[in-house]
């Protein structure tokens, strides 16, 4: 019995230096692009100052990927803003062709310089994985602009770029 433990304590030194720790974890980097739109929105004015309003909006789109790959993206948040500039924090989900999915949780800002189009800039933490990203962690900054306002014809159409890393559990 006595050899048994010490063949284990021995063999699992063995692995712990040799890389064979099944509780490792090599953390991915991940680029992709956003292309959405506006599926809906709900403004609510705020008095105390002019063109302050908060809201709530939800998005869908396509991210595509550095390595070819794609997903569907879906996001919901609400937003703080003052003619158009001030904060926003919201969910997106990107669900992919297999049915795996990632939820992150971000927040940032977002702006608009007269006669331009509104810049968003902000950051995320991966906090749900399905399927192939079941217990995924990690984060993700990201930046885009908005290429038409939204209105009835154009919905808000907008490009994101997003770069981060994230880890899986072996």
């Amino acid at each position: 019995m006595k050899r048994i433990i010490i063949s284990l304590v021995i063999g699992f030194v063995f692995s712990f230096i040799f890389g064979f720790n099944p509780i490792e974890v090599n953390a991915e980097d991940v680029e992709y692009q956003v292309s959405a739109y506006l599926v809906r929105v709900e403004f609510v004015p705020i008095p105390d100052v002019e063109k302050h309003s908060i809201g709530l909006y939800e998005r869908r789109g396509v991210a595509i990927f550095n390595n070819g790959e794609t997903a569907a993206y879906h996001s919901r948040g609400t937003w703080d803003h003052i003619d158009e500039n001030g904060t926003w924090q919201g969910y997106s989900t990107l669900t992919f062709e297999d049915g795996s999915t990632i939820i992150a949780k971000g927040s940032g800002n977002i702006s608009k310089e007269s006669g331009k189009s509104s810049t968003l800039t902000g950051k995320s933490e991966y906090i749900k994985g399905t399927g192939k990203y079941e217990g995924i962690k990690g984060n993700l900054s990201f930046s885009g602009n908005s290429i038409t306002p939204y209105n009835d014809e154009t919905k808000g159409d907008a490009i994101m770029n997003a770069k981060g890393s994230y880890t899986l559990p072996k």
